[in-house]
């Protein structure tokens, strides 16, 4: 509430300052163009091309390039170093799926877009699923790696990727459409209209998407609808503009893992029961109010809230096959406000941002058995109260430029457990309060590079799964609430040393990075009752170390190419597991699921100006599934090869055919420790062979 109070104090104060200083009869003509435009919004969630961050920008052209309709983490996978992404489905287009950025997975990436967190901020994932085609009509994608800058929401602790919703690029109006079919039963249809800016400044843009799926493996099909309306008005010196989303998803359920003889043997394997299937619905609305005061101050600030909520269906049967079904429903409901002010020329070579974000995020979790939708046996509520600021200043001198940026964060967590546990006492609130420094340097080499150093340092609060190690708060688990901080917050201290080449043909970039973590959690607690579950503990120490390299360069009048690769040496200290039955203490091991090398190389033959023809390699080595590095417990390496052929008709319809897995390997990007007829194996979620898509795009 204070910092309500605080930001609607602002919003009253500054206006009126700005119309005292006489603010509209003096900005500038380059003011007011800027004011024509979106970089009237303070970009307080994202870095320009050369500040002192390790970043990939996903620009509108990419996005045209690769996206067809696929959720975002098979497009970041493509466009930027250190991403490994998988679905469920395998289909590499959508239901279930998440990726891992330098081998940790997404659950520490924050996610945004426009700077509105759209991470579930209890268990800290992004259920991209659930707001299908989000991609599409994206004006870019920025990818931070490392812990990047300050952003709002969960902790940037691997990484944080930002969308960024488009700019009003024409006045004329326009309707674009696609529609789509594949393999496993794809079939896509998508619509947008968009009236371009009205001579009152006033904009809309809507769009609509509905997608059908069999999905890769069986029984993981996914039918989906989603929708995106923007609007805007920009006046003089000020603008406010508005987004909504909304997306419902029907998954089939392929959540666990194959053990490796099945999958081998078939790789479409799902060995989920048929039956198990969601029903889920995201939404969120954004309003934002911007003003610029004087040529150097402008101000912004957002209200926002949203929802997330379904059905999941889960099934099991006994000896005989009779099938007993449980629903794990769930529902999110969140608010929230952000406000910030950008200065520059504070001083000569001096530029400032200060920002503040405030939300409440509110979950209700609750089970029971089908038929009886109405009768929970279970039911617990949770809340999480954030409140955070950050300081942000640029000096440049001569050829250097400095950034400094500090954020504090303090979060509660709350839980109410359902009073059957026989669990009487109130639980203590769970309280952490961060101090996020951060530190770069940018030195410009005067011949179209530079390098850049920086430092920074991250925490993150455990997530509600993290503390519970399942989804009930039981016996069982009751002792880690009533005790906080028996699973302590993980901090990551980040060094990033870099250099980067932008020319007209040839662009160029290598960082090499060090990651140091300080008690990460993991999952190598005892087993608790509920079935396939495990408390988490904190790993004292670990380290990330590697190298990424981009570039990209016209080679011929006809020919591009470009390339990507991360080497990385990652090692956790010591850890002492609760879940093997004996006392044993590991040490110098490798994390699971992170590879030490994956590269990428594409090329497009621009045949003429209507074809072009693109082959895209991908290779990714094996990574361990348990702590233990036992050499069996392993996914494989993989190389993928893809190709797509573009055919351009005039200026106004585009036939896209792409052809992926051309060499029907087997690609495992993510999976597990099982077991198969009493023998300890790996377990896979094996993603798709051969397949196709193709493609027909218009816009009038």
């Amino acid at each position: 509430m204070f910092a309500v109070l605080v930001l609607l104090c602002a919003g009253c104060l500054l206006p009126s300052a700005a119309v005292a200083a006489g603010a509209d009869s003096t900005l500038s003509a380059d003011s007011l163009r800027i004011v024509q435009g979106r970089t009237l919004e303070v970009s307080s969630y994202r870095i320009g091309g050369t500040d002192p961050v390790t970043h990939t920008t996903i620009t509108r052209e990419n996005i045209r390039q690769w996206h067809l309709g696929q959720d975002p983490q098979f497009l970041i996978e493509r466009a930027t170093p250190s991403v490994l992404s998988f679905s469920e489905s395998g289909s590499g287009v959508t239901n279930y799926g998440s990726f891992r950025l330098r081998g940790i997975d997404q659950t520490r990436v924050n996610v945004t877009i426009d700077g509105v967190p759209l991470n579930d901020m209890i268990d800290q994932g992004v259920f991209f699923s659930n707001i299908g085609d989000l991609v599409n009509g994206m004006s870019s994608i920025q990818v931070q790696r490392g812990v990047g800058m300050s952003s709002n929401g969960t902790a940037a602790f691997a990484g944080a990727v930002n969308f960024e919703t488009p700019d009003v690029l024409s006045k004329a109006p326009s309707v674009e459409a696609a529609i789509d079919y594949g393999s496993f039963n794809l079939l896509r249809g998508s619509a947008t209209l968009s009236t371009g800016q009205l001579s009152n400044g006033v904009s809309v843009m809507a769009r609509i998407t509905r997608l059908t799926t069999d999905g890769f493996r069986r029984n993981t099909g996914t039918e989906a609808t989603s929708m995106m309306i923007s609007g805007s008005w920009v006046g003089k010196n000020e603008s406010v503009r508005a987004l909504a989303l909304w997306g419902r998803t029907d998954n089939q359920l392929g959540y666990f893992a194959v053990p490796k003889p099945l999958a081998e043997a078939d790789p479409r394997t799902n060995i989920n029961d048929s039956t198990d299937r969601d029903d889920f619905g995201q939404s969120l609305l954004k309003l934002t109010y911007a003003r610029s005061i004087t040529n150097d101050i402008t101000w912004e600030t957002s209200i926002y809230g949203g929802q997330a909520g379904g059905d999941y269906f889960s099934g099991f049967r006994d000896s005989v096959g009779t099938l007993t079904q449980i629903n794990y429903p769930l529902m999110n409901r969140h608010s929230g406000v952000m406000s910030s002010l950008q200065v520059n020329d504070l001083a000569s070579g001096l530029n400032a941002t200060i920002g503040v974000h405030a939300y409440q995020f509110r979950r209700r979790n609750w089970e029971t058995i089908m038929p009886t939708s109405d009768a929970p046996y279970y039911d617990d509520r949770t809340q999480k109260n954030e409140l955070s600021g950050f300081v942000r200043a640029d000096y440049t001198q001569g050829a250097f430029t400095a950034r400094a940026d500090v954020q504090v964060r303090q979060v509660d967590l709350i839980f109410s457990q359902d009073p059957r546990t026989g669990i009487a006492e109130p639980l203590p609130v769970h309280s952490w309060l961060f101090v996020n420094p951060r530190l770069g340097l940018t030195y410009d080499l005067a011949d179209e590079s530079e390098l850049y150093a920086s430092y920074g340092r991250t925490s993150r609060e455990p997530t509600r799964f993290d503390l519970l190690g399942g989804t009930q708060i039981t016996s069982a688990n009751a002792d880690v609430l009533r005790n906080p901080n028996t699973v302590r917050p993980e901090v990551v201290d980040n060094l990033e040393l870099g250099y980067r080449y932008t020319g007209a043909d040839v662009q160029f970039s290598a960082n090499a990075f060090g990651m140091f973590i300080t008690d990460e959690i993991a999952p190598i607690g005892p087993f608790i009752e509920q079935q396939f579950v495990q408390l988490r503990k904190n790993v004292p120490s670990s380290r990330r170390l590697g190298i990424e390299l981009e570039a990209s360069a016209r080679l011929l009048p006809s020919l591009d190419v470009s390339a990507s690769a991360t080497a990385m040496s990652a090692t956790i200290s010591e850890y002492r597991p609760d879940n093997i039955g004996r006392d044993t203490v590991f040490t110098n091991v490798v994390p699971v699921l992170t590879p030490e090398l994956m590269a990428r190389l594409s090329a497009t033959w621009h045949l003429s100006s209507d074809l072009s023809v693109t082959t895209d390699a991908r290779y990714v080595s094996e990574s361990f599934v348990d702590l233990n590095n036992d050499p069996a417990m392993i996914l494989p390496s993989f190389v993928r090869l893809d190709m797509q052929v573009r055919y351009g008709f005039a200026n106004y319809a585009e036939l896209v055919a792409s052809f992926n897995n051309l060499t029907d390997a087997f690609i495992v990007t993510n999976g597990g420790a099982g077991s198969f007829n009493g023998a300890a194996v790996p377990s896979y979620f094996v993603q798709a062979g051969r397949n196709y898509m193709v493609s027909f795009r218009w816009k009038f």
